[in-house]
């Protein structure tokens, strides 16, 4: 009891500054405002932990920073599948997860889902401009496919516990091939259809170790380091072929 009430406690010191709005007043203070990226990183697991004022439903949706992605088709030539069009992809977020105390299609019309971008399908992406309207929407709907296939996109009804109606854990896993940059997580209350309480928080993922100075290298001195990489890789395969080795005959 004494180490939920310490948890509690730090939730409203914590988050007090944070922007909320609505009548329905919410805290939450998220697990780590850091996730460090290293040489043996899987994934790892954030926690959230709130309180609100009495029953009600509760989404949490959790958007990585956006990302540039080029799709491609293949088409069957004969007995062969050989490269066809490609389409480039920007803006929408790398990763996209939404967690609810219950399907979201069950507590929130689709107008209001669309509002407050909980359609999973629904995220604003651009696709290159000379495509004709109805060739988009195919490409969209492939690269949203791919994505919840992937993973990167789904929606969990599971992940928040809610505790005498009023403080909830929320599990966040997170996979291990995250993109850096700034994640945005949002919180949202639901009574009778309706959104009446909103937080808004935010979490970096970083690059630590030999990792991060590599990524540094090769951003800030892309030409050196190109440079270096190709003699090394030159001298790697004089070395390999200095090395006798025996001919079998």
């Amino acid at each position: 009891m004494a180490r939920w009430l310490r948890c509690l406690l730090f939730v409203s010191i914590w988050m007090l500054p944070l922007p909320s709005w609505a009548d329905e007043p919410l805290v939450v203070a998220p697990g780590t405002s850091e996730v460090r990226i290293t040489t043996d990183f899987a994934g790892t697991e954030l926690k959230a932990i709130g309180s609100m004022r009495g029953p009600a439903d509760l989404i949490i949706k959790l958007v990585g920073p956006p990302q540039e992605v080029t799709l491609s088709r293949e088409t069957k030539l004969g007995p062969f599948w050989i490269g066809g069009d490609s389409v480039k992809m920007e803006s929408a977020p790398s990763l996209l997860f939404l967690y609810a105390t219950a399907p979201i299609a069950s507590i929130l019309p689709p107008a209001e889902q669309q509002k407050y971008g909980l359609l999973l399908e629904g995220v604003p992406v651009r696709v290159e401009p000379h495509l004709q309207a109805h060739a988009a929407d195919d490409w969209q709907k492939a690269f949203f496919r791919l994505k919840e296939r992937q993973g990167y996109y789904h929606e969990d009804d599971t992940a928040i516990k809610v505790f005498g109606n009023r403080l909830f854990i929320a599990d966040m896993r997170l996979p291990g091939d995250l993109q850096v940059g700034t994640y945005a997580v949002e919180t949202l209350v639901v009574k009778s259809g309706k959104v009446v309480g909103r937080n808004l928080g935010e979490f970096k993922v970083r690059l630590a170790g030999i990792e991060r100075r590599v990524w540094n290298a090769a951003h800030d001195h892309s030409w050196l380091f190109g440079g270096l990489f190709t003699l090394l890789a030159m001298l790697l395969g004089f070395a390999l072929n200095a090395i006798p080795y025996r001919r079998t005959h």
